[in-house]
């Protein structure tokens, strides 16, 4: 691998990604929007260029030259009322860069999907990258996105394409500019007015430089047609809200909430959102998503892959330690 482009490559995992890259003094192009900021990467030494993975002429420019593409480009929001955007992006944008990378003959492909993509487990089991999509039910366009961004990966690698799939859980970590949903999370838990608030379920979470590793990794010793679980940590919703109250150093006692109270306190969200047009603290498709634990394994990146994870303690300590350095809390 000696030139790789990263799609998304200014943003939270795809800017990292280009850190672990240059690490291993690999060349690196990024695809970024016009007009997108480059602080993430400010003093690595990477091309530049412009343009949307909806663009399928951008998609080939970017391409072109690259013996591996990373595709971490994608639409990541938990409430989207009008989701044509978010299916654009993560499917269309998705086929656009495949078959970019496919014309060009790049060697290999690592495509960022998402534990969203894959099943929730039964109650108290474990899933893997085998656990079938079965999220039907709820109204979560992220998911249902990445899920079909997913399956279209595959599809080329049924195809031919030498395309490895990572399959993150929850990021977070340093550097969440925008922020992410995974990142508004932590600093919903530290807004709030009054003790925490946690309700049931839970989910797999990773810190972003993991994850990001994870992939180079993919890239270097994974195998085409692949999936491979990326999520360290696996949380409960109150036990992620204490893991925050101790980075934070406040160690309140946070008040779990009865599903139906907590339901309501979360359409009072969305209700306020509508009037206001900004995200809710917490939407209705995030919370139901979240109420059956989402415990990943990722046994087989460690064991194929190499991957190793870091505390957890220390990833939602260093995002905190962002978000207050940019007076985000």
């Amino acid at each position: 691998m000696e030139k790789a482009l990263v799609t998304g490559g200014l943003g939270f995992l795809g800017s990292w990604i280009v850190k672990r890259l240059r690490a291993r003094e690999i060349e690196v192009r990024v695809l970024a929007l016009p007009g997108e900021r480059d602080e993430n990467l400010e003093g690595e030494r990477v091309e530049r260029i412009d343009g949307d993975i909806r663009d399928p002429e951008a998609c080939a420019r970017a391409v072109d030259g690259c013996d591996a593409v990373f595709h971490a480009a994608a639409l990541y929001e938990a409430w989207a009322p009008d989701p044509t955007r978010m299916y654009e992006i993560n499917v269309r944008g998705t086929f656009h860069v495949l078959e970019a990378a496919r014309r060009a003959r790049a060697e290999r492909i690592v495509v960022t999907a998402s534990i969203a993509s894959l099943g929730r487990p039964p109650e108290g089991a474990i899933a893997d990258e085998r656990s079938p999509f079965e999220s039907w039910d709820i109204d979560f366009p992220y998911a249902r996105s990445k899920y079909l961004g997913r399956e279209l990966a595959e599809a080329f690698a049924a195809w031919g394409l030498d395309v490895r799939i990572v399959c993150p859980g929850i990021v977070i970590g340093p550097n969440d500019t925008r922020p992410t949903p995974s990142g508004a999370l932590i600093l919903t838990s530290q807004r709030m007015p009054g003790p925490p608030i946690a309700f049931a379920g839970g989910a797999s979470y990773v810190d972003v430089r993991d994850a990001a590793e994870a992939h180079v990794l993919a890239a270097l010793s994974g195998k085409p047609g692949e999936r491979y679980v990326v999520a360290g940590a696996p949380l409960s919703n109150l036990e992620f809200v204490e893991a925050i109250e101790r980075a934070t150093g406040r160690l309140r006692k946070a008040r779990v909430l009865p599903v139906p109270l907590a339901r309501a306190l979360v359409r009072g969200f969305e209700a306020k959102s509508r009037l206001t047009k900004r995200p809710p603290e917490l939407s209705r498709a995030f919370f139901e998503f979240g109420l059956r634990p989402s415990y990943f394994s990722s046994a087989k990146a460690e064991r194929e892959l190499g991957v190793a994870f870091r505390p957890i303690d220390e990833s939602i300590r260093d995002a905190i330690a962002f978000f207050r350095s940019r007076a985000m809390l």
